[in-house]
């Protein structure tokens, strides 16, 4: 089937780290970046070898470039070039927003239980 990547986008390295665990203990394969800009470079790199993320976990508040400037990058600059990728909100923001009015398939508030964002990437991903 290839290899499942996942990338996960949070300025939080204990988020990162566990969920990135626990992807990979579900066959994944998880990159992690700390905030947009690093995740968009990562994705032209990847691009250029025909590797895509099969999902992105990313969280909305971040430093350098945040979420909701990713999202609006994904939809116009990316889409032009490449496979928009299903996208994962986690988010501590109050007032969870709404997975469809952000476009996106899912949004988890922190706290969440990893299975439960797992089984939402499986429900991506396959």
């Amino acid at each position: 089937m290839g290899e499942r990547v996942v990338l996960v986008v949070d300025d939080n390295p204990a988020i990162r780290d566990m969920v990135s665990w626990a992807l990979e203990l579900d066959g994944y394969a998880p990159q992690a970046v700390c905030e947009g800009r690093a995740a968009l470079n990562w994705m032209h790199n990847a691009a250029r070898e025909g590797r895509y993320p099969a999902v992105i976990l990313l969280d909305l508040a971040m430093s350098g470039m945040d979420g909701d400037a990713f999202l609006a990058y994904l939809r116009t600059e990316w889409k032009s070039l490449y496979p928009v990728p299903s996208v994962i909100l986690i988010t501590a923001r109050a007032g969870v927003p709404n997975a469809q009015a952000m476009g996106v398939a899912y949004v988890f508030a922190k706290p969440f239980h990893v299975r439960d964002l797992l089984d939402a990437v499986h429900d991506l991903a396959n």
